[in-house]
């Protein structure tokens, strides 16, 4: 059976474009270190709360503010919904929190809250 060159071409193109669309719509892992002893877990066995054993990164990206990162302070409870989706921490650093036309300053050691409403809306808010 022979191939022509342009069929080869085609089918390595969309084994290329079907493996990076598969890459890119696989969940994304974290590892985050815990502290001993304070793992809590959904019945589905995904991680509910902790506290962190050191200061981690968290990259939230909502359709309205776009990427957030969110430094979640060590020695404190960082959560997640029985999806495994981010809820909240408290924070290490500042953050600015884009709101539309207005940027809301998040200081060090408040708790940011992420939150999905029924019909898909997700807002990030801040609170000492």
């Amino acid at each position: 059976m022979k191939f022509s060159s342009k069929a080869l071409a085609v089918l390595t193109s969309s084994l290329g474009l079907f493996s990076i669309n598969f890459a890119v719509s696989l969940p994304a892992k974290a590892a985050i270190v815990c502290e001993p002893g304070t793992i809590s877990h959904y019945q589905n066995n995904s991680l509910a709360t902790c506290i962190l054993g050191e200061d981690t990164n968290v990259q939230v990206y909502t359709p309205t503010s776009g990427t957030n990162n969110f430094g979640c302070k060590a020695k404190t409870f960082i959560s997640f919904d029985d999806k495994g989706q981010f809820t909240g921490c408290q924070l290490s650093e500042e953050v600015k929190l884009v709101k539309g036309n207005s940027v809301e300053i998040c200081p060090a050691d408040y708790r940011v809250s992420v939150s999905v409403s029924t019909n898909g809306l997700q807002s990030i808010t801040c609170s000492p």
